[in-house]
């Protein structure tokens, strides 16, 4: 995973387009009703999340194999929908070309897309990535280079389905489930209850947890369990020095019970996963 960088554009801001931001990791619930201050793609490389337009109420399903884009300062929140971690990978970029080139390969107005080239189009992003910590002056011409060759490898791509245009029934069956998922989403780093969870939704306890495991194949505790535990792969990952009793408290877990679960699930304890995936 590489996580979130923003990038300096002081020195690129002349270029027809430039990079601002870059990254690859799992994502979880984020909302921005202010936006984000340059345009955007994103690329899906497993699960499966809700994309919501807070301006016109729109949502879309974006699962593995799609790319997606949206304009500067558009509100906007997002959330996974699977068990399965919901990998992502995007770029922020800006310049006078930013608009029509993604105009042009039909990623605006926002429409998803399966590029055949997406392999390719995810190391783009793991180049921009890396090569955006390099020093120099000639770096900036490098990452434009390599924004326009994203783009261009999306561009001539099918649209998908449509009906990846709104949640379909099989996916999200009603709004009750979607407000219980945004709720873990947002509250997963608490110590939050099922019950609890079940009555603000307005169901009881078993009959959410059989709708809950109906509709996505796993129970809301297991649910819960992964937001946390994906979480806890990007904290030990991005910080080094973190203690693990800290990352415990951070995802909403007992320090001795994180460590039980952490080592059943990925058959070492979190300390030496930490060490075994050191650089």
């Amino acid at each position: 995973m590489l996580p979130f960088r923003l990038i300096e554009t002081s020195a690129s801001q002349s270029l027809p387009l430039y990079a601002y931001s870059a990254g690859r990791h799992h994502q979880y619930f984020h909302s921005r009703p202010d936006g984000f201050p340059s345009y955007q793609i994103f690329l899906i490389r497993s699960g499966k999340g809700l994309f919501r337009d807070l301006d016109k109420g729109q949502e879309l399903i974006l699962s593995a194999g799609q790319a997606f884009a949206i304009p500067p300062d558009l509100p906007h929140e997002y959330f996974p929908l699977s068990h399965e971690p919901w990998h992502v990978g995007f770029v922020g970029f800006r310049g006078a070309l930013a608009a029509p080139l993604l105009e042009q390969t039909g990623l605006l107005p926002s429409s998803p897309l399966q590029p055949d080239l997406f392999d390719s189009c995810w190391d783009n992003i793991g180049e921009i990535w890396h090569d955006s910590n390099e020093p120099g002056n000639e770096k900036w011409l490098d990452l434009s280079a390599k924004i326009y060759r994203l783009i261009i490898r999306l561009q001539d791509q099918k649209p998908s389905n449509a009906d990846s245009l709104r949640p379909p029934a099989d996916e999200v069956r009603n709004q009750t489930l979607r407000k219980a998922l945004l709720l873990m989403n947002q509250h997963f780093t608490e110590p939050l209850l099922i019950s609890n969870l079940a009555s603000a939704v307005g169901y009881s306890p078993q009959h959410f947890q059989r709708l809950f495991l109906q509709q996505f194949s796993i129970t809301p505790h297991q649910y819960l369990q992964n937001l946390r535990l994906e979480r806890a792969i990007q904290l030990l990952l991005e910080n080094k020095s973190l203690q693990i009793q800290e990352i415990a408290r951070q995802v909403g877990m007992e320090t001795n019970y994180f460590v039980r679960l952490f080592r059943t699930t990925y058959g070492l304890t979190p300390g030496t996963w930490r060490e075994s995936h050191g650089n």
